[in-house]
């Protein structure tokens, strides 16, 4: 695994649920200044999405999604936007780190698996309403 992969450094199966080992080394990438090159098109989208945390990148797009159904909540005075989404996200987050993984040349074997079950499960939800 190459050393520049933004993923943290685990030497023991304690370590997995170490916050402090896992997550609080990336908060920093949650801040504006870490999106603000890929706002402002100093830094490609492809080199800024490897370059950063998939957790961090999954929070910003559960930021979007919220902000999004808020306002969509707001317009349409109807308060469960959200629930339109509930059987697809699971899916796009499961895609995202299975895409992360693919694009850093990583394992995908076990992603792959569980991406096509999530993407069946997301479809079956999806065709049952």
């Amino acid at each position: 695994m190459a050393t520049s992969l933004p993923l943290p450094t685990l030497s023991s199966p304690s370590d997995i649920t170490d916050f402090s080992k896992t997550v609080t080394p990336f908060l920093h990438q949650l801040s504006i200044p870490h999106i603000q090159p890929l706002l402002t098109g100093q830094v490609a989208v492809k080199e800024w999405y490897l370059s950063t945390n998939p957790l961090i990148t999954a929070l910003h797009f559960a930021l979007v999604v919220a902000l999004i159904t808020l306002a969509a909540s707001e317009i349409n005075r109807n308060y469960s936007q959200i629930d339109r989404l509930w059987s697809l996200l699971p899916a796009i987050y499961v895609g995202h780190y299975t895409l992360f993984a693919h694009m850093n040349g990583l394992d995908t074997q076990r992603l792959d698996t569980l991406t096509a079950f999530s993407l069946l499960w997301s479809v079956s939800i999806k065709l049952g309403q």
